[in-house]
């Protein structure tokens, strides 16, 4: 992805400082593929061959009626246009960034930092004779970077341009010797507690995340992730209708999480207890809520309606409970943005910043269809927690120690960069 954004200072403008111009998204696309994993480029070698392929897209017309529930929320609470993925990577790695504010590095799963085998470690440079065959990448192969060593595949291109910036970059998210999960790994661990040992998985993980921070300060919290229960029984994804995201669940990853089976059962539940949690006045604090692959909304395996009817059904049930409705503030997001997009992206570690994605805030505290242009990524959700119930950052290194931002030369801009928000300016208490 930062091949894709095509980023030199030398393109820098008032509006898009960072230089980035988003302009090599196809052609990255059609040139490589997950399927490389260090094996030769295929020949003959055609747009089909990387296994990749055209991207499943979507486009929607708000003005002509699409979306409409989504559209309808925009209208009547608070939306920001300038919230972005915070990793640019997939899925798996956006939701640790969203439950740590750093990612999660490899280890010998007994919490020592060790090195990935090689075949597990990132090398985007190309292979010889091609132009941009991935020496190794992808889904089952490289996807750990030992970001904190300039001199290793793919770190020093992006160093390199980070430096020329004219603020200074994070550089301490990028720990010695850890050698960062950048995209999607199954976690260490089964819904059980039991250790996932297949070749792909990022061993079980010593880090903390801010369910820790909110157990030692007595916070409440829950994640509720969609079939969970059927994964419960089917770990290993053999029945066709278990879609449960398990690279989705942050809490999933951690040993201190995962080892106990008691908080595993109090916080880690199926959305059918989220209902059953609004209905009886029982909600946590704090609810993570993820929907199944047949809801997600994402393009190659669901529809944004079944998203919209999913998250639809979750607010008028918090609605329908007036005292419930009268504390609760609700955010609706997406875990990755995707392609082609105007909007300015600010560089402030190695890991991102990434495209914009879709952001609305619904609570009584929020109405009115504002439009919030302040910058945020998914770990302002990190940041808004840990202000609204007192906690410190999650680690001394990760994005939730980075200061809001303050007045620059345009509203998606911040003055003072690297910088992104809480969300508070969503409300108006």
């Amino acid at each position: 992805m930062w091949q894709q954004l095509d980023c030199n200072l030398a393109n820098a403008t008032t509006a898009n400082p960072s230089g980035c111009l988003a302009d090599l998204f196809p052609w990255v696309e059609v040139l490589t593929g997950t399927g490389g994993n260090g094996e030769p480029r295929p020949d003959p070698f055609t747009l089909e061959t990387t296994e990749e392929g055209s991207i499943s897209m979507q486009f929607f017309n708000v003005a002509q009626g699409d979306v409409p529930y989504f559209t309808s929320l925009a209208e009547n609470y608070t939306l920001a246009d300038n919230m972005h993925q915070a990793v640019m990577g997939g899925t798996g790695a956006n939701h640790i960034m969203l439950g740590s504010g750093t990612a999660f590095a490899y280890t010998d799963g007994n919490g020592t930092l060790a090195v990935p085998p090689s075949n597990e470690i990132e090398n985007p440079n190309p292979q010889a004779g091609t132009n941009n065959w991935y020496t190794e990448d992808g889904y089952s192969g490289g996807s750990y970077s030992l970001c904190a060593d300039h001199t290793q595949p793919g770190v020093t291109a992006v160093s390199r341009y980070l430096h020329t910036l004219p603020y200074a970059t994070s550089t301490t998210i990028c720990q010695p010797n850890s050698y960062y999960l950048l995209n999607n790994y199954s976690p260490g661990y089964y819904g059980d507690g039991t250790v996932n040992t297949s070749e792909f998985a990022i061993p079980p993980v010593p880090q903390t995340t801010i369910a820790d921070s909110m157990m030692n300060a007595d916070v409440s919290w829950k994640y509720y992730g969609d079939h969970w229960d059927v994964y419960l029984q089917d770990p290993k994804f053999q029945n066709p209708w278990d879609w449960y995201c398990d690279i989705c669940n942050f809490a999933q990853y951690e040993t201190s999480i995962m080892t106990n089976q008691q908080v595993r059962t109090e916080h880690l539940q199926d959305v059918t207890d989220l209902y059953n949690d609004i209905e009886n006045n029982t909600l946590p604090a704090v609810s993570f809520v993820k929907p199944s692959g047949f809801l997600d909304g994402h393009p190659a395996s669901s529809k944004l309606d079944l998203l919209e009817g999913f998250v639809k059904k979750i607010i008028d049930e918090v609605q329908a409970n007036s005292s419930l409705w009268a504390s609760t503030a609700i955010f609706i997001t997406f875990d990755e943005g995707g392609n082609w997009d105007s909007g300015y992206v600010q560089p402030i570690d190695f890991f991102g910043d990434g495209t914009r994605i879709p952001f609305i805030v619904v609570s009584p505290y929020s109405t009115g269809g504002r439009v919030v242009h302040t910058y945020y990524d998914h770990v302002s959700i990190l940041k808004f927690i840990e202000y609204n119930w007192g906690l410190g950052p999650v680690t001394g290194y990760g994005r939730d120690n980075l200061p809001n931002p303050t007045a620059g030369p345009t509203p998606y801009v911040p003055g003072n960069q690297p910088a992104i928000g809480d969300l508070t300016d969503m409300f108006t208490f």
